[in-house]
């Protein structure tokens, strides 16, 4: 027998009141991958702020930034891009799921630390590539 959710209620199910969890380590790999709409080396980790409940994100509190898991490497320019016209257009227009891909580098470095990096970097090429963003070596 399958169970069926109110929608009604579930959007009025309170937001959990965690501190968010930081970590140096992770800011760190964030920081040695390529950033995910140029692929260019050094990054800033990006945090999302923009809530998806669906994934467990419920955005950030004032003044606070959102949990580590959420960070993201953007280089320099797309970083204030995303500031100057926002977290949803920009990543509307990026054509990428920022959430899943949040969580799917979050997984890797999880499970395997440091040693994440060259698989992390393949998804964020893959992720470029399916973008049309991907440049070919002599282009680099």
């Amino acid at each position: 027998m399958g169970y069926r959710i109110n929608s009604a209620l579930a959007s009025c199910a309170p937001t959990p009141k965690a501190k968010p969890k930081k970590s140096a380590d992770y800011l760190a790999f964030v920081r040695r991958l390529p950033c995910i709409l140029t692929g260019k080396y050094g990054v800033e980790a990006a945090h999302l702020s923009m809530a998806a409940t669906e994934y467990g994100h419920y955005g950030r509190g004032r003044g606070a930034k959102s949990p580590d898991r959420w960070a993201l490497p953007l280089c320099g320019e797309a970083h204030r891009r995303q500031h100057e016209i926002g977290e949803s257009l920009f990543w509307r227009n990026a054509g990428v799921d920022p959430h899943i891909l949040s969580l799917v580098i979050w997984g890797l470095w999880s499970d395997l630390k440091d040693d994440a990096e060259p698989f992390a970097s393949a998804i964020i090429n893959q992720t470029l590539a399916s973008t049309g963003r991907l440049k070919a070596k002599d282009e680099a």
